[in-house]
């Protein structure tokens, strides 16, 4: 069909195919953002595996345990931060939405009691310690007003609970103690 083409759509149209040819080679951004991993410090939450649109080509940001933190700008008193930079110096950071005061709590309590560097706070577009100005967190955090995620020091997300539970502080307890490997 191709062949039947003026002679500059022949080359726009070869031309278009050699690049995109070559988008394995250059533009593997779910190769390189997208990795996940399992491992006894991963606490599963029973959502079904992500399954990507390429497994090459698409990054698809997901806060499932056993996925990097995604990306988000976020602010905090008039200056911008990348959310991301909260997780340093070997710190864990739990992330709750605007409702999730209560993962919050339990997480800075537990972090005393364990003795870990864990920064806790809630992230939301109008109240929050940090402000979603942009919806960058928002949509891409997949939980809800009253979910929570802890990303562990190395910027995987360790845990996630989609809402409230009744006990976050058990919960909270028993997903540190898997990631820890604490008996």
């Amino acid at each position: 069909m191709w062949q039947n083409l003026p002679n500059s759509a022949q080359k726009r149209h070869a031309l278009n195919s050699a690049i995109v040819s070559q988008t394995m080679e250059f533009r593997h951004h779910n190769v390189e953002f997208g990795y996940t991993h399992a491992s006894a410090a991963i606490v599963e939450d029973d959502t079904p595996p992500h399954v990507p649109l390429d497994r090459v080509r698409i990054y698809e940001p997901s806060t499932r345990p056993g996925h990097p933190l995604p990306h988000a700008w976020v602010e905090r008193q008039g200056a911008r931060i990348a959310l991301n930079t909260l997780v340093h110096g070997g710190k864990f950071v739990l992330i709750a939405g605007e409702d999730g005061q209560p993962w919050v709590d339990a997480a800075r309590e537990l972090a005393e009691r364990f003795g870990i560097d864990l920064v806790a706070i809630r992230v939301a577009i109008l109240e929050g310690d940090y402000v979603d100005a942009r919806c960058a967190w928002t949509k891409q955090r997949e939980i809800g007003r009253q979910g929570a995620v802890l990303v562990r020091p190395d910027r995987y997300i360790g845990f996630r609970s989609m809402g409230a539970v009744r006990r976050p502080k058990d919960v909270m307890n028993r997903a540190l103690r898997q990631i820890l490997h604490i008996r």
